[in-house]
This record gives structure tokens, sequence and C-alpha cells, in this order.
């Protein structure tokens, strides 16, 4: 049978804790003391996760007697004067969730509860202090009696399972015995006999205090990584001067003669923008080496360079340099001045890219998103009478 211990990561640590728990776009949340804080998922064995988290609700979170997520991501609460809430995921530790946020949706009776959770479709679930299973659609109101609107899905049995009860995202229900550990995975049959058909997949589960599914999404570094440029484009062009010269011969009768020298490096910054709701783990710069997207002003498409490579940062402002240089002479009339400039195209790109990814659990998938950056080009050196 699974031993979930021995091939389990240890991921960090938490101290002092009251609620954890995960939203379903993979922030970790966790009361400590009247505190409530969110961050990415701890990665570190000895990391301090409190460290890199935010915290988003000052006083009164040790208020709450349940906290889960909805599917959508709204934060659902119960208090232990009886009420219910819901409301955004808190951001801001100077705006108080429960009466600048939250909407309270229950205003008495949520005592009764053991645990509460969603399933996959955003149907409310409970498990009642009278050891029953009971499910039906979340309330609006605080005036909505969901205790006489909810159906019975499970007679008995169901108070042992809540050291944690939850559905996975195919569905099927999750659940550990509070006394042996033991784990059940299982559909909920119409006539609510949920262990005849549930597997027994492990034991000692008991031991954690915290157990949750979190989506997968922590990049731990980058395994391909491609431009596709066809998809490439530009989308702002402009002229950029990089050097510029005056030359002044009004107080000579005669000719002069200069050569306009110059070499110059033009930074180019560029970023990866993720559009694919995964996130990086927390203090690491993920790079990679690959070619450098730039204009072909000929054909008027964007094209990788096979000959330069770079190494990006996929977190990280990237700077990329070209360089220009020229020399041409230049011929001062006698009492005249004269002004050169050397110009450039700046082209701003956005060319798509796809990656081969690892995350923290080991998992291997593709990402895509869009490389924000520019390429210089079209060198132009000029000439013209210069009054003062």
């Amino acid at each position: 049978m699974d031993n979930y211990y021995d091939r389990a990561a240890t991921l960090g640590k938490l101290d002092i804790v009251g609620h954890v728990l995960c939203s379903p776009q993979g922030e970790l949340f966790c009361v400590r003391g009247e505190d409530l804080y969110r961050g990415p998922m701890p990665t570190k064995k000895d990391g301090d996760w409190f460290s890199t988290a935010r915290r988003v609700g000052k006083s009164n979170w040790s208020h709450f007697e349940i906290l889960f997520f909805h599917p959508n991501g709204e934060l659902y609460a119960t208090t232990k004067s009886k009420e219910f809430y819901k409301g955004p995921q808190p951001d801001n530790e100077y705006v108080p969730w429960e009466y600048g946020q939250a909407t309270k949706i229950g205003s008495f009776g949520w005592d009764n509860f053991e645990t509460l959770f969603f399933d996959p479709d955003g149907v409310l679930y409970a498990v009642t202090k009278t050891d029953k299973l009971v499910k039906g659609k979340p309330p609006t109101g605080p005036d909505y009696d969901w205790t006489q609107n909810n159906s019975l899905v499970g007679e008995t049995g169901w108070l042992k399972l809540c050291h944690f009860i939850s559905f996975a995202p195919d569905g099927k229900l999750w659940s550990v015995d509070k006394e042996n550990g033991n784990i059940y995975r299982g559909s909920i049959p119409e006539d609510g006999r949920y262990f005849d058909s549930a597997e027994h997949l492990g034991h000692d589960y008991h031991l954690f205090r915290f157990l949750s599914f979190t989506p997968d999404k922590t990049i731990r570094n980058i395994i391909s990584f491609e431009f596709l440029p066809e998809e490439g484009k530009r989308t702002s062009e402009s002229a950029e001067v990089i050097e510029e010269r005056i030359y002044d011969n009004r107080g000579s009768s005669v000719p002069l003669d200069h050569t306009f020298t110059f070499d110059k490096a033009v930074k180019i910054s560029s970023s990866f923008s993720q559009d694919h709701g995964f996130t990086v783990e927390a203090g690491l710069e993920v790079k990679f080496t690959a070619g450098i997207p730039f204009f072909a002003e000929t054909e008027a498409t964007v094209k990788i360079s096979a000959s330069t490579t770079h190494t990006w940062s996929f977190t990280e402002t990237n700077e990329t340099e070209v360089k220009f240089s020229s020399s041409s002479n230049v011929e001062v009339p006698p009492g005249k001045a004269i002004r050169v400039v050397a110009s450039v195209v700046k082209a701003d790109l956005n060319v798509p890219y796809r990656a081969r990814v690892k995350t923290i659990f080991g998992s291997e998938t593709e990402v895509g998103g869009t490389w924000d950056g520019a390429d210089v080009y079209n060198l132009k050196v000029t000439q013209d009478d210069y009054k003062f």
C-alpha cells in the first residue's frame, strides 16, 4: 500500500498557525494569531514561509471557525458567532475583509456543521454534527435557511472522516479517518453508501495536521524553450537618436574637415509575460539559453538569431544590446555649422514562446506566454546646417 510520507517532499515549516488552506490558483493562506497571510507555495525544506508571504488581514482572523474556497476562488468563512460570509480573496491588510469586502450570506445555524466544502461544480457540502453528509446550493443572503434547503447525501459515519474530506478536481471524494488515519477515495452513490465503493489507499494520514489538493503550478526549472517567431508582431516603430555632434566653423574663412566616428551599444530591455497561471519558486531566478528575436526589415517579419544566443531570465527584466559603428567625413564650409546625427529605428516586438517546465512536485508540462521586447536596426547618418 502506498506510503505517502516516504515519497512526499518536505516543502517547509509552518509554525504556530491556526487555519491553513490552498486557493484554487495554488496560493497558500495561513492564519497566525489574529492575522491572515498569503503567499506562494513553500518550496524549501528549512525555509521560513512567512518571510516571503504577505500579511493581507490584520486582527480578528481567529474569529473564523471554518475557512474554505469556492472553485472560482472566492473565500467562504463561518464565524464562531454562527454567521457565514463570502468574498474576494483578501489582498490588503488595511481593508477589513469581514466588514469591507465580504458579504454575509448566513446569520444563524452555521455552528451546526463540523466542516464545509465544495465539489468541482460549486455545490456546497457539509458534514453535520449529527453525523450526516448534506449538500445544496450555496446560500445567497443572510436570511436564507440552508439547513432547511439542503438534501441528505449520507446518513451516518461522516464525522470520523473530517480529519480531511474534500473533492479532487476529477470529482472523486477523498477522506481521512480521524481514528486510524486510513485514506479513502471514491464516488458518492445515490444511496450515500460511500464506504461500499471507496478505495482504501493508505494509512496514518491523521499524522498530517493539514491536507489539501493544490494545483502543481510552481516552476522549478525550464527543460526546453522555443520562441515562435511566425506568430511574432511588431507593435510599434520609432526613430531613436544614438549619436549627435555639432561641428562649428562660423569663425573661419576656410573649410574644416572632420571625421564623424562612433561606436555605440544600444541597450534593450525585455521580459517574459506568463499567461499560463504558473508561478516561479520563491527566491529562484530561472534562466535558460535561447536565440535573440529580431525584426527582419526587408521581409517585415520577426525572426530568431541563429548565430547569437543569450542567457535569459524567465523572472527578471533582461538586458541585451545591439552595437552600431560608423565613420564618415564631414566638410564644414566657412562661416557655417554642421550637425551630424546617427539614428536607428526601434521596433517594439511581441513574440510568443513555448516552454517545457518542471514543477516543484516533479511534474513536466508545457507552458506559453509572450516575450515583450524590442529590436533596433537601420542605422542612418545625416548632416544638416545647424543654427545656434
